[in-house]
């Protein structure tokens, strides 16, 4: 119980910090879609146009994506004991995560674009 706990504390902390830090703040913000390893990644894989979607709406996908897998991490790492292990373990579920909730994140946002698209021709 204490280590869902925890994750959820450790999760809230995040997203509160990268609220303060880069969804709250419009140079921030614009820097962080135009620069950032995920949002490049996404942006090629999925040949989004982040001129038609909402800045914060992705930054807030993908903070929230960000504060879910540490907390998960970090919950995950909170049962084993030998810290080498620990490592392997916080490594493996964070690639696995970061795989599939950038992906989930890519197709959300490819349908918001499609949707966008449509909109703004009519």
């Amino acid at each position: 119980m204490k280590e869902i706990l925890d994750g959820l504390i450790i999760n809230i902390f995040m997203k509160f910090t990268y609220y303060l830090v880069i969804i709250k703040k419009p140079i921030r913000l614009k820097r962080y879609i135009n620069n950032s390893r995920e949002t490049k990644m996404i942006k090629d894989r999925y040949k989004l146009n982040y001129d038609k979607l909402n800045h914060k709406m992705v930054a807030n996908y993908f903070a929230l994506a960000n504060s879910f897998m540490i907390g998960v991490a970090f919950f995950v790492v909170s049962f084993v004991k030998n810290y080498v292990l620990k490592l392997l373990v916080a490594f493996v579920t964070l690639s696995f995560l970061t795989i599939f909730l950038y992906l989930q994140i890519g197709k959300i946002l490819k349908k918001k674009e499609g949707i966008s698209c449509t909109i703004t021709k009519k």
